[in-house]
């Protein structure tokens, strides 16, 4: 079962908790970073060393074979990568230290942190799992005890099949207060206004082929950093999007379907209704990842200018014949303006 985003705080040390008891080891791996220095966490080791039940080596010449190897053994998420691997066995003892370590699954990455703190059953299997680097967390519970999890520890946000259900998902994800959402699937023309309530949001992801228009609460969500909207048609940019002060990533594509049917096609470029950047953009200081695909936007704002975090302009398969000028004193990492699929 996997988590919309890691329990953090109280959520993290109930989570924990809950993980001691119903678990046998937890794993923290070193992993073999090249050219990097040992991350200075000898503390947190020395710390646990009294609950160490074994370690294992993957070597990076023998990776896909020791991989392969462990996990016939243990049905877990945390071995992919050379390194070495601690079992530490599960007590209050060792519990209070990860608590005092850390205040949320993410913490545990490198350098700061040994990595991927995963929970194994007596069966060898997961537990509780984190791949941190690719923002993957989970459980291994049934769906009746997920949802008696979420009502009884406030942080710990599951997905689960009742989540089909468009209110129930906004329900629980207000309850929790996420940081990060994806809506899909839902046949959603517009956006509930309640989407103000997720006041903590940091990461929203909407892909809904019919969404036609963004609502003004979702302006108001002021934590937000990185916005993706994927649709089939979307009418405008509404000038609020200057509002979202801590944005660094909004990524807008139309001609997009969630349900893609046979002999389905998107309308031609020219005739989708997006066809302009508010100059309202230029008010987002902290952008730094733009882009917008298959719209019939014709120009780009001069505003964009003022964007000077900005690091990767992506505008394809739009309208536009030619990049203006004012893009060349832009200091741009990676930039594409065309009429054509990126």
């Amino acid at each position: 079962m996997q988590m919309y985003t890691d329990p953090k705080g109280e959520a993290y040390r109930q989570v924990i908790d809950l993980a001691i008891r119903n678990s046998e080891f937890f794993i923290l791996g070193e992993k073999y970073h090249e050219d990097l220095e040992p991350g200075p966490y000898a503390h947190v080791l020395e710390a646990l060393e009294p609950y160490l039940d074994k370690r294992i080596v993957i070597e990076s010449h023998h990776l896909t074979q020791d991989v392969m190897a462990l996990r016939n053994i243990y049905r877990s998420h945390a071995f992919y990568a050379a390194g070495t691997y601690y079992f530490f066995r599960c007590c209050e003892e060792s519990g209070a230290v990860l608590k005092q370590m850390a205040n949320r699954l993410a913490d545990w990455v490198y350098p700061r942190l040994p990595e991927d703190l995963c929970f194994l059953k007596a069966d060898g299997e997961d537990y509780l799992y984190s791949v941190v680097h690719e923002e993957m967390y989970g459980m291994e519970v049934t769906a009746e005890e997920a949802i008696a999890l979420m009502d009884r520890i406030t942080g710990l946000f599951l997905k689960v099949d009742a989540h089909r259900d468009l209110d129930r998902l906004l329900d629980d994800a207000i309850k929790h207060q996420t940081d990060k959402l994806s809506i899909s699937g839902h046949r959603l023309t517009e956006l509930p206004q309640r989407i103000r309530e997720l006041s903590e949001l940091r990461e929203l992801q909407i892909f809904e082929q019919d969404l036609c228009r963004l609502p003004e609460g979702l302006f108001e969500l002021s934590k937000l950093e990185r916005l993706c909207i994927m649709t089939a048609e979307l009418e405008n940019i509404p000038a609020s999007i200057g509002k979202l002060s801590n944005l660094r990533q909004l990524t807008i594509g139309c001609g997009s379907s969630d349900r893609p049917v046979p002999g389905w096609k998107p309308k031609p470029k020219e005739a989708i209704s997006l066809n302009r950047i508010p100059p309202e953009i230029g008010e987002l200081e902290k952008l730094e990842h733009l882009s917008i695909r298959y719209t019939s936007i014709h120009e780009l704002p001069l505003e964009l200018e003022k964007l000077k975090q900005m690091r990767t302009l992506i505008i394809s398969n739009c309208m536009i014949k030619q990049k203006p000028a004012f893009l060349r004193r832009m200091k741009l990492q990676h930039l594409t303006v065309s009429p054509n699929f990126y």
